[in-house]
This record gives structure tokens, sequence and C-alpha cells, in this order.
């Protein structure tokens, strides 16, 4: 079972560099108030790293439609994602490609299927974070599961190479997200502990 890998929340270059030789499917930018944040530019200095073959994904939590044309206009990232309950009107024709964040709680299914009525849209993929995005807080790995048998699931929230064979085997997502899990302080990302991450995602991959 090959599982895709987000690393978010980049601030420096070198770290950067580190996960995308270490093999990262997609690298994150934060533009949201955080240790992590980044403005418009400092963002498309270091997209402008990133290969072709690695997604980049702008991180906003609640933007108006303004500020998500300007996110495409000056990053032109893969992804934009944003928080599933502050989706603004957004035209078909716009050029987006969301990702709606979801926070575990309480009626985690209906939430989802309500998002996609209301927008009309196929989820071609879902990010399910814990009960407080951005705290490295575990979600309901069992109440997550539910999610990823009707969508393309990436899940969040308190992830690191300790216990992500365990996610995997528990949720089947078809993406891992996580931020603090490779950072030795907060907001300043660790080489070592992205390589031993990479490894940790790899290994139950090829397991029995």
């Amino acid at each position: 079972m090959r599982v895709r890998v987000k690393i978010c929340g980049f601030t420096e270059p070198e770290a950067l560099d580190a996960a995308i030789q270490a093999g990262v499917d997609a690298v994150g930018f934060v533009l949201d108030p955080s240790p992590r944040q980044l403005t418009l530019e400092q963002a498309a200095k270091l997209i402008a790293r990133v290969p072709e073959d690695v997604d980049t994904v702008a991180v906003v939590g609640r933007p108006d439609l303004a500020y998500l044309l300007q996110i495409r206009d000056k990053l032109a990232p893969r992804w934009i994602q944003i928080m599933a309950d502050a989706l603004p009107p957004v035209p078909d024709r716009a050029g987006l490609r969301l990702i709606p964040a979801f926070q575990d709680g309480p009626d985690l299914m209906q939430r989802v299927k309500t998002y996609k009525a209301e927008t009309g849209r196929k989820l071609p993929l879902v990010l399910v974070d814990g009960p407080s995005p951005g705290s490295g807080r575990l979600a309901d790995w069992d109440q997550v599961a539910q999610v990823s048998s009707s969508a393309r699931l990436m899940l969040a929230g308190g992830i690191r190479a300790e216990n992500v064979a365990d996610a995997i085997r528990r949720v089947r997502p078809h993406a891992v997200d996580l931020s603090s899990g490779v950072e030795r302080t907060r907001g300043e990302k660790d080489s070592g502990l992205i390589r031993e991450f990479m490894a940790a995602v790899r290994a139950v991959e090829i397991a029995p």
C-alpha cells in the first residue's frame, strides 16, 4: 500500500531540501498566523525550489475569495488547503484545487457529507486533523477511518515516526500529513526527524 506523505510548515530552504531528498510527496506552506507563517513573497521563494514531481500546498484557514485568487496567481500551488467550514463562494472556472480540512469531533462523517452536498464537489482529497488543528493532538482514528471508505483521506493530527505505522494500519489513509512531528522546536524542522519519519512510512508500506 503506497501512502503519500505531506510535510507542512516549512520556513527554511535547508529543511525543505532535506524533505525533498528524503522522498516527500507534498510540501505545505502556511499563510495563516502561526510560528510557521510565511508571507506570499517568502512562500514563493521556497516554492521555486520544489521540483515538479512534488506537490506544493498553500495552507490558509478561512480566506475570502480575493485572497484565494491572490494565492493562485502569486504562488500557483498544486493545491490550496482551507478549513472546510469556511469555503467562500468559488466560481467553477476559478482554477482552484482545494483540499477541505475537517477538524475531528462529533458528526465528522455528516460534516463531510454536508460539505460535499453543499459544494457539489467530488472531494478528490479530504484532510482530517485532530480536535485542535496545529496542536499535534491525535485524531480519533477509529472515527476518522470511516472517512477513508468514502474519500481519499489525508490523516493529520499528532502523526510522528513512532505512531505512523499504527495510524496507517488502522485508518488506511491515502496520505499522512504532519508538521510538529518533525520539528526540533516549534516551527523549526529537523532534517534527521524528516528522514526518520519517511523511513517509518516506507517500512510499513512493505510490511506483510
